[in-house]
């Protein structure tokens, strides 16, 4: 009952036998988990209240938990419905919110550390290298394109080949999207193919639904939530919708000069042009938003690139090809090195010319709900960790915004030049090293010696240094990122 004491406990000094139990539960809620484990072992009443009477209230505030605000149990990270975390078994057991809450708090502290321990997995596809590939964390699956032609569908646990056309059916490197159960991909003649798979069809299987024509070169698509944004350089851009037969619901009036990176939020898809910034347009009306002009920031940082030695990929056999390894497995803490943020501009080399920032190129863009991040051929990252306030004014665009340089020779640019944004934080490419640079809460970037909120280090892109090529794909997920590698069509998995 409210103003009623939590315990009879002799020791009326103890805010447990004062207070209502609802008034210690709001301090809890404000308490570290540390601080609630304390507590939990000061008394055999404390230990009652908090692990016996209370334990669902305790551990599943959102204070403990990451969960959406209206969810009444913890069904929300079920395999079958979760989108975003690889180890399937890491949380098929959950039986409490006290289980889900060690977890969660176990990765958070895993992915803080500045040196983690990960294990990897490399998953062989076929002989020929992947271009393109994206998983399926529901589905349990992998799509990919290859670079010398196809389309394959692997089991994500065993490795398995489940479904594939041959490289006469798609073109080599063919571009790939992919989201929940529709994979669309590019084919001669400025036009994309449409496959689902469904319950009916067996795992993995898809079947053709549609090819859409457009009546301008096609650069460059992006699917997201059943809508399909498709790009020309041509100034237009093609917005589909995809949740049932696909149908055409608008042409966007864009500049000329679109290099076919694009991406979309729910309302909004945002296209890169090169020289010229990055582009936002309303996917509804069709309105013009504004324009990101990343040359136009004052804060700039760079990024030491590392010459520590790396641990190269396990799992490449002698004659080099990869060896599939399920799970990940091999713990290491020699993957990854870390990343030293600093503020300020890249101090110059000599004899090493660097592209000047207001003639850069910007190419790949992404969006994370208000975080936007694209990458540039002059090796630099723009972070805006607010695009509608940096759209509003010059001076939200200044607080907003930053650029990140890092030493760079530009190889990866054309051919890779791609980026990942999930979890505040961001993935790129620099020279032979994958990038992950942590942000604040907020989204915002800090030096080292500001105390940043989340780590930065780098791994090795290919199993060996001499004959690395560019990634053409990464991705960053909740408990493990994934990129293409030198020396294999494989995909490389990081926990």
């Amino acid at each position: 009952m409210a103003g009623e004491s939590t315990t009879n406990n002799a020791d009326t000094n103890d805010p447990l036998a004062r207070l209502p139990s609802e008034l210690v539960l709001r301090i809890i809620d404000n308490a570290t988990l540390a601080s609630v484990a304390k507590l939990s072992q000061l008394s055999r009443a404390w230990n009652n209240f908090i692990e016996q009477v209370h334990q669902d209230a305790v551990y599943s505030s959102l204070s403990k938990v990451e969960r959406p605000p209206q969810t009444r149990d913890f069904s929300f990270v079920d395999p079958a419905n979760d989108s975003n975390k690889y180890y399937n078994k890491y949380y098929n057991d959950i039986q409490s919110w006290k289980d889900l809450c060690r977890r969660q708090t176990l990765l958070k502290r895993r992915w803080n550390d500045k040196r983690p321990t990960t294990r990897e997995a490399n998953i062989q596809v076929g002989d020929n290298p992947i271009w393109r590939f994206r998983p399926d964390f529901k589905r349990r699956i992998f799509i990919s394109t290859s670079q010398m032609g196809g389309f394959n569908v692997t089991d994500m646990d065993s490795g398995e080949t489940l479904f594939q056309l041959k490289a006469n059916k798609v073109r080599p490197f063919a571009h790939l999207e992919y989201a929940d159960g529709t994979a669309v991909f590019d084919r001669p003649g400025n036009a994309v193919e449409v496959w689902k798979t469904h319950s009916g069809l067996p795992k993995g299987v898809f079947e053709q639904v549609s090819i859409l024509h457009h009546d301008a070169q096609t650069r460059g698509f992006q699917l997201r939530d059943n809508t399909l944004c498709v790009v020309s350089s041509e100034g237009k851009g093609y917005i589909h919708d995809l949740s049932g037969e696909p149908m055409l619901l608008r042409e966007i009036d864009i500049e000329d000069g679109a290099v076919g990176h694009l991406d979309q939020g729910q309302h909004v898809v945002a296209y890169a042009m090169g020289a010229e910034g990055y582009h936002f347009y309303d996917k509804k009306t069709g309105d013009a938003l504004g324009i990101l002009h990343p040359e136009k920031t004052t804060n700039t940082y760079h990024v030491v690139h590392p010459t520590e030695p790396l641990d190269y990929r396990v799992g490449v056999s002698s004659h080099g090809r990869a060896s599939d390894v399920h799970p990940p497995k091999f713990p290491s803490k020699s993957r990854m090195v870390g990343l030293c943020v600093k503020k300020g501009k890249l101090p110059e080399r000599t004899g090493v010319p660097r592209v000047a920032l207001s003639h850069d190129d910007w190419g790949a863009g992404m969006l994370d709900g208000d975080l936007f991040a694209g990458v540039s051929r002059g090796g630099r990252t723009f972070i805006c960790s607010d695009w509608r306030k940096a759209l509003a004014s010059a001076s939200g665009f200044e607080e907003v915004t930053a650029n990140l340089e890092c030493d760079t020779d530009g190889s990866t640019f054309d051919d890779g030049g791609w980026l990942a944004v999930h979890g505040h934080k961001l993935m790129f490419e620099n020279r032979d090293r994958a990038y992950i640079i942590g942000l604040n809460d907020d989204n915002t970037l800090r030096a080292d010696d500001d105390s940043p909120q989340r780590p930065s280090y780098a791994f090795a892109t290919s199993s060996t240094a001499q004959i690395a090529v560019p990634i053409s794909y990464m991705g960053i997920y909740d408990d493990c990122v994934m990129s293409t590698y030198t020396v294999s069509s494989a995909p490389i998995l990081k926990h």
